[in-house]
């Protein structure tokens, strides 16, 4: 078994976004930095294997398989001219277990490991699994000075933001593996218009590794009272202040601009959200309230940042088998 998603419940995740591609660079006070890039390709491709997907509930697991093919349009991928990455997309044979009823562990997981060496480093999560069987999957193996993930030197509390670099994502900020596995790395646009989760909705999009449900973007004014009005909701990350400590040798230097995930910061009660970018309530499936993550967009606190995912509650192995 291919380990995927395996995360400690309690409430968080902040997962951050990835592959290989880095963007230019610019001048802050004479120090070079990896340049903030949020181009898409566009989604004009129609897969030719349709989007298999089937979630059944056996005893105390939710289970799920699929073969990871989306069921929308997305961009062009594999070899040719115009290919955002040379990877073309093709059929996985993946099934799932989550915990019906999660519990939260004593502590956070986080999705990226900054320290240790070899596969111990770096990305080791995945942290859902969408309503189309397709896996969310922020974080980007691209620690600096971006060379290669396998470069001894690596510096992983320096990893590239997936979102605000260039790795050639389309328009539901996704690309393929050299697998071939389509994943996420943020908001995944056209699956949202598929399932119509529309401003002032509170909409389920999927389940996170440590088997907590994920909304989009709203939910209560009151988190516990369903009477209340659907709002939008903020995460508790902001751009940090100042510039980086580096020396742009081993660590990057110039200000902080949001290219890296270490140039965010959590600040307890700056928004709504936890440090794992969820939080406690009702919700329409949930009536007597549950843990929850949301799928959340920028803000004056985070701009160029789409969603803070980076860490999970996990207290259950996820495993793709």
């Amino acid at each position: 078994m291919n380990n995927w998603l395996k995360i400690h419940s309690i409430h968080g995740l902040y997962a951050l976004m990835f592959i290989t591609l880095i963007a230019g660079c610019r001048k802050a006070n004479d120090c070079d930095s990896d340049q903030i890039d949020q181009s898409r390709g566009a989604c004009d491709v129609t897969l030719t294997e349709a989007s298999s997907f089937v979630m059944t509930i056996n005893g105390s697991q939710r289970l799920f398989t699929s073969n990871s093919i989306p069921n929308h349009k997305v961009g062009l991928f594999g070899s040719g001219s115009g290919s955002l990455n040379p990877n073309a997309i093709t059929a996985q044979a993946s099934s799932y277990g989550l915990p019906l009823q999660p519990v939260f562990a004593a502590t956070m997981t986080p999705l990226l490991s900054t320290s240790g060496s070899g596969p111990a480093s770096g990305p080791q999560f995945s942290f859902g699994l969408l309503l189309n069987g397709v896996e969310l999957d922020p974080v980007a193996a691209e620690p600096f000075p971006h060379n290669s993930r396998l470069n001894p030197n690596a510096n992983w509390e320096w990893n590239l933001e997936a979102i605000n670099v260039k790795i050639g994502l389309d328009c539901n900020n996704a690309h393929a593996q050299p697998t071939g596995k389509y994943h996420y790395h943020g908001s995944p646009l056209n699956f949202l218009d598929s399932i119509n989760a529309v401003p002032g909705k509170m909409t389920l999009i999927g389940y996170a590794a440590d088997g907590f449900p994920i909304y989009y973007q709203y939910g209560h004014a009151i988190a516990s009272d369903s009477a209340s009005a659907i709002v939008r909701l903020t995460s508790s990350y902001q751009l940090k202040t100042g510039e980086r400590p580096g020396n742009g040798r081993s660590a990057p230097c110039g200000l902080y601009d949001g290219v890296y995930s270490n140039d965010y910061e959590f600040v307890p009660g700056l928004g709504d959200l936890d440090e794992a970018n969820g939080r406690t309530g009702v919700t329409l499936e949930y009536p007597s309230g549950t843990y929850y993550y949301i799928l959340t967009f920028p803000s004056n606190n985070n701009p160029g940042k789409t969603e803070y995912m980076g860490y999970l509650y996990l207290q259950n192995d996820l495993q793709n088998e």
